[in-house]
């Protein structure tokens, strides 16, 4: 009797081994998309707040993940409403080795950012990495939005990302001496309209008076400058009619 017990073996190692590559595919298929799942979709956050007007906040620029590392990016902001809110000034941090002067435009409305990671610093998988600081200044008080007009992210090897990006509010509060005086003006007003009336009246009133005791003076003057005149003339008469009937008696 032939021992093919080693022929066997290999034969049941071979025939097993179909049943363990499917399982060790479908673990894999498994494994595929729960690493994609822990891989967040890279966006670019703008973490913005509430200013005074007058005042100036700094608002950091980030962008939420880096799955394939950054090679280099070019963003351009914009704000809304430049009456509310507008852009100064913007820095970059030390880790990215090549950048360019930040440009603003004349009303402050956008500012285009540039810069690139020369030495390898942000690499693949790395998160909440910083792109850029920008300076935003309250002008007057209201509500507006900061958005990404455009953006241009490279990933190492020259990969393109397409981080996603939403919109943020940016609050401005009236500064604090908008504030009082608003309120000295409103408190103000009341007063000033009802001194003004009462100034009005009293001027009606005193012009009333005067033009009343003007017409009384008007009046017994005539009437007193206008009696002696009439008396004296009858006076005159009766001097010359007595005159006369003297001279005829005999």
């Amino acid at each position: 009797m032939t021992d093919d017990s080693p022929l066997s073996i290999r034969g049941c190692v071979r025939t097993a081994g179909t049943p363990l590559a499917l399982v060790a595919l479908v673990l894999f298929a498994g494994t595929v998309p729960a690493l994609a799942a822990g891989q967040s979709t890279p966006a670019i956050s703008i973490e913005t707040g509430s200013v005074a007007a007058g005042e100036t906040m700094a608002v950091p620029v980030v962008l939420t993940s880096a799955p394939d590392g950054l090679a280099g990016y070019q963003l351009e902001l914009s704000v809304d409403d430049p009456a509310v809110a507008r852009f100064e000034n913007a820095s970059y941090p030390d880790r990215l080795g090549l950048t360019t002067d930040p440009v603003i435009s004349s009303d402050g409305g956008t500012v285009t950012l540039e810069a690139a990671d020369l030495d390898g610093q942000i690499e693949p998988g790395a998160s909440a990495t910083s792109l850029a600081t920008v300076q935003l200044t309250g002008v007057a008080g209201g509500e507006t939005q900061v958005t990404v007009a455009s953006s241009q992210v490279d990933a190492d090897g020259g990969g393109v990302v397409e981080p996603t990006t939403e919109p943020t509010a940016v609050a401005v509060s009236p500064s604090a001496s908008t504030e009082t005086v608003a309120a000295m003006t409103d408190a103000s007003s009341p007063a000033s309209e009802s001194t003004a009336e009462s100034t009005g009246t009293a001027n009606a009133a005193g012009a009333t008076e005067d033009d009343s005791a003007s017409g009384d003076d008007q009046s017994t003057t005539g009437a007193n400058g206008s009696l002696p005149i009439v008396l004296a003339i009858a006076a005159l008469a009766a001097v010359a009619a007595l005159a006369a009937r003297t001279s005829r008696r005999p």
